[in-house]
């Protein structure tokens, strides 16, 4: 998730160079003549790369449903899908690509806390809008707010504020960490230490590995020596079904009172992970049984259109990304970025996540969270059941004054 993954708020280091042609910019007064275009930015290497599918079948699902019901402002939305292996350098290329040379007006898509930062300086220039649904880190729209910039997942204080208010119901003091040596995983380790300490708690062991760390055996005996009452898990992607299938080998998750995951447990890692992640909290977005006429009824159409499957939290916050896109449209009547940013700050609209306020002080989404368990679903295979959802307005962190938009 969260961070969000919710969060998820990733960065892989990956090398490969993604090669785009320069082009002359589209003017906004043809793009104003055309489809609302949308830049959508895939990774297709590395640890994330198994979330591209699920990112792609939620914009096409959007965009169907959205322009069957007549579109936005009379227009056609249009995705312009761009793989890229997800460093900063590709992406920056990958959306200057979708702006100028195929005309997008937004950007959205597999964008991490450390490729975010990097196109945010480029809005502006580009006279491009990005609605971003998976970078986590707080100055994203904290001390480093831009104006082209609009979070609609969550960032690390509300995931924080999510688990904070979960927690308070729960009777374990000392905590153990493991985490990708990352600044995502830094950062959420360094976060989740300030949450124990303010409830009383205290901190035994905080580990960190790798990104593809293919052998967690020394972790997991380290842990597993002289174990907390509580472990918390920020590792992600294929790393993430490592762990789980590495550490049930020595029942390491059984030997803490709660295990609680932040991007650990999501719908994509979670067939391959099974029932080593049983018992396991999540704190994540949305998940099937998520309540709203909106939600089911995007759960159901998900289902119906691929064959059976569950929509994902990411893809969610992707699909909600679509429809706040064509809400500010709307709400504008216009294609003009200028009017398009105006209706999109403070635009309030009834979403798959629920009610979702893009906050006009630093375009924050204020948006529900949950915390779910992982137990076994009425098939006997591994699901999420909710335990407590937090309301937006609860966990979300005042605006930073450092923020100048």
């Amino acid at each position: 998730m969260r961070k969000a993954l919710t969060t998820l708020r990733l960065g892989a280091l990956l090398s490969a160079v993604l090669a785009i042609p320069v082009v002359t910019a589209v003017p906004t007064t043809v793009r104003a003549q055309e489809s609302v275009k949308i830049g959508v930015l895939l990774i297709d290497s590395g640890p994330l790369a198994g979330l591209k599918e699920t990112q792609t079948k939620a914009v096409n699902l959007a965009i169907e449903q959205i322009n069957a019901a007549g579109g936005a402002a009379g227009k056609k939305l249009e995705a312009v899908f761009i793989t890229y292996p997800g460093t900063p350098d590709t992406a920056v290329d990958g959306a200057t690509r979708a702006v100028q040379k195929d005309g997008a007006m937004f950007i959205t898509g597999m964008d991490t806390s450390s490729v975010s930062p990097a196109l945010q300086v480029k809005l502006p220039g580009l006279k491009a809008l990005m609605l971003e649904v998976m970078a986590n880190a707080d100055g994203l729209t904290g001390k480093g707010c831009s104006p082209n910039y609009f979070r609609v997942n969550a960032n690390d204080s509300m995931i924080m504020g999510a688990y904070r208010e979960f927690l308070k119901g729960q009777d374990i003091k000392k905590w153990d960490i493991i985490a990708v040596d990352y600044a995502a995983g830094r950062d959420s380790a360094e976060k989740f230490k300030a949450l124990v300490a303010s409830q009383g708690g205290t901190i035994g062991k905080t580990l960190f590995t790798p990104f593809g760390t293919p052998d967690f055996g020394a972790k997991i005996s380290e842990l597993g020596a002289d174990p907390a009452d509580g472990l918390f898990v920020t590792i992600f992607g294929s790393d993430a079904i490592n762990l789980a299938k590495q550490q049930q080998q020595f029942g390491l998750f059984k030997k803490y009172k709660m295990v609680l995951g932040n991007s650990f447990v999501i719908p994509q890692t979670l067939p391959a992970q099974g029932d080593t992640v049983l018992g396991v909290y999540q704190n994540i977005g949305f998940v099937a049984g998520f309540p709203g006429a909106q939600a089911e009824a995007f759960v159901k159409s998900y289902k119906e259109k691929y064959n059976g499957e569950l929509p994902p939290y990411t893809g969610a916050d992707q699909y909600a990304a679509i429809q706040l896109i064509a809400a500010a449209v709307s709400k504008a009547n216009s294609t003009d970025v200028s009017a398009v940013r105006t209706a999109l700050s403070g635009l309030k609209a009834d979403t798959v996540l629920g009610d979702v306020e893009i906050r006009a002080g630093d375009h924050q989404a204020v948006r529900r969270m949950a915390i779910s368990q992982i137990l076994p679903g009425p098939d006997g295979k591994p699901a999420y059941q909710i335990k407590k959802i937090e309301p937006g307005p609860d966990i979300v962190p005042p605006v930073d004054p450092a923020c100048k938009k």
